[in-house]
């Protein structure tokens, strides 16, 4: 108990410790309400989708599984198809399902939560930038909302988590860096956060590098025995835990099948093949870059005239080099035939989410469409050079430093997608997916940069708004026809079709099957002409019957599953399929 004495008849008054914590929520709820709304409407969303529908997506699946042999028989492994390290994720996900069981609802509840905690993280980063409350909560909104951070939210993949660990550690370099306090727990907590980083994707090895570079470039590290020691609590955790993980995958789980691949597909590319890969990339984040801040961007139109006063030589000269990449890089892939999205994994013409099943989904628009997001999405990151460059060498040095500390951490981000690009060096280049670490920091960048930019505000709320019914609908779309997939996979069960006769798409197909294949030591795919990820991780299968979304030579449908679509408004169906050698039901 605390006494405190009334400033007007000095009366002393009984205030118990838990009303002094109230009355601190109250005050942290009042000053951050619009961050809090914020949280209220992800929230929201995470109702309105199925969030635990018990369906696994894409790869998610081998997180799951992993997740399932720790919960009931306490052994934690990474299966060889895996290139991700995981293992935070693992036990993340193992956690929820401790909590409140193990169902692949469960762990699709826990990248919700993980992500909602990095939009936190970020409102944090943009406050440390100087960003006014209501614009980073805009900040918040703008990545939470985009449909591609939202779609992924939406699975067991590792990159929401890795992205809002990153952004965790991110927002506590910024703290324990700050010239003007420099806190020892906040770098403790920061290389902390990487650690766990690395231990969900590979390139959380490069935060400590770009915390690292930054001190470099702005000669805050010197080479004395402070410096070591700041050099020591910057890296020394990470580096204990990145020694830690590769002493636990050489002598107890073994290498990853995948994570060796990823260094022959280095060694087949060759110098000319890096170089070409390097190129691509760098035009893929800075088309993306446009898309990802377009709610800023158009915000940011009606002040067109005041982002043009007085960019520094050096800005101008960057600027070129950027406007030389997008022009030249739209009219390069125009050329070809390829429009925006470029590597659309998770967002792309059939909306949200991979379509890996046979038939694939329906596309939302036709190709004009695409033309025209190429054409926006172009000019956007046109728009975002200029407000980049004309920030350089303004604001006051903290804040300048604090978002010299974010470029150095993107910069290092933006080159960790090199190495898993490789495996798609002869297809699209690399995935959307990958691109998404870039996505906040960019966010926080150009609001950084436009701190003394009046924006319409009201465009930019109305634009996340439009993303934000999009997302919703298309995440929505897309647990439904999973759902609806492993629903007719199960009618096939039932009617005795095992799964080794069954293709019901690549997240059923490695759920069910990649450990049988492990364990009888399948080498060879047993389905003739069949799709990538059947010789990927289900080659037990012979696909006799298979569940697709239209109808294939040299099969004939048995069952029917109609499911329903908010974006598509055109009737939709599924397909059990049977080989025409084969009977039904089956013998």
């Amino acid at each position: 108990m605390a006494v405190e004495i009334s400033e007007n008849r000095r009366i002393p008054r009984v205030v118990a410790p838990g009303g002094r914590v109230l009355g601190t929520l109250a005050n942290a709820a009042r000053c951050h309400w619009p961050l809090l709304l914020v949280m209220a409407c992800f929230a929201a969303a995470a109702v309105i989708v199925p969030t635990l529908t018990p369906v696994a997506t894409t790869d998610d699946w081998g997180y799951a599984r992993s997740v399932e042999i720790l919960y009931d028989e306490g052994r934690l492994t990474v299966f060889p198809v895996v290139a991700a390290t995981a293992v935070f994720q693992i036990l993340w996900g193992t956690t929820f399902a401790l909590i409140f069981g193990m169902t692949l609802g469960v762990l699709r509840l826990s990248s919700v939560v993980m992500m909602a905690l990095g939009g936190i993280a970020l409102y944090g980063i943009l406050r440390e930038l100087g960003v006014q409350r209501g614009r980073a909560a805009l900040g918040v909104a703008a990545y939470l909302f985009n449909p591609l951070a939202f779609a992924l939210a939406f699975t067991f993949m590792t990159d929401p988590h890795f992205t809002s660990i990153l952004l965790v550690a991110t927002y506590a370099y910024l703290r324990g860096l700050a010239p003007d306090r420099h806190v020892g727990r906040w770098l403790l907590a920061g290389s902390t956060a990487a650690g766990l980083a690395f231990l969900t994707r590979q390139q959380g090895a490069l935060i400590p590098l770009g915390v690292l570079t930054f001190l470099l470039v702005s000669q805050r590290l010197k080479f004395n025995r402070a410096g070591v020691w700041l050099v020591m609590r910057v890296t020394a955790i990470p580096a204990l835990m990145i020694v830690g993980y590769y002493f636990w995958l050489r002598f107890v789980n073994d290498v990853p099948e995948v994570q060796t691949s990823m260094l022959r597909g280095v060694d087949r590319a060759g110098l000319a093949g890096t170089w070409k890969l390097v190129r691509q990339l760098i035009f893929f984040d800075l088309m993306y870059a446009g898309f990802f801040t377009l709610p800023l961007i158009l915000a940011a139109l009606p002040r067109a005239r005041r982002l043009l006063q007085a960019p520094t030589t050096p800005g101008w000269l960057i600027f070129c080099l950027w406007e030389g990449i997008v022009i030249g890089g739209v009219a390069l892939f125009a050329s070809s035939g390829r429009r925006m999205p470029y590597i659309g994994q998770f967002v792309g013409s059939s909306g949200l989410g991979p379509p890996d099943v046979l038939g694939s989904r329906p596309r939302l628009v036709e190709r004009w469409f695409f033309d025209w997001v190429t054409a926006v999405c172009a000019i956007a990151a046109l728009i975002l050079g200029v407000i980049l460059v004309r920030a350089i060498g303004r604001g006051e040095g903290g804040r300048r430093a604090g978002a010299g500390l974010v470029v150095s951490i993107a910069l290092w981000q933006a080159a960790g997608i090199l190495p898993p690009s490789y495996h798609y060096i002869r297809q699209a280049g690399s995935l959307d997916r990958y691109l998404l670490p870039l996505l906040p920091l960019v966010i926080a960048l150009t609001l950084w940069a436009l701190r003394d930019v009046r924006i319409v505000q009201p465009i930019a709320w109305l634009t996340i708004a439009v993303f934000a019914v999009y997302s919703v609908a298309g995440a929505r779309d897309y647990l439904v026809f999973m759902d609806s997939v492993w629903s007719l996979a199960r009618v096939a069960n039932t009617a005795g079709v095992a799964n080794d006769r069954l293709d019901a798409g690549s997240a059923w197909d490695g759920y069910h099957l990649y450990e049988q294949m492990l364990a009888e030591d399948i080498r060879k795919g047993r389905t003739p002409r069949g799709p990538w990820w059947v010789y990927f991780y289900a080659k037990p299968t012979d696909s006799a019957y298979i569940v697709a979304s239209a109808p294939k030579a040299g099969y004939v449908t048995v069952e029917r599953f109609p499911y329903d679509q908010w974006i598509y408004q055109h009737p939709t169906e599924l397909l059990l399929m049977r080989r025409l050698s084969e009977p039904w039901p089956p013998d």
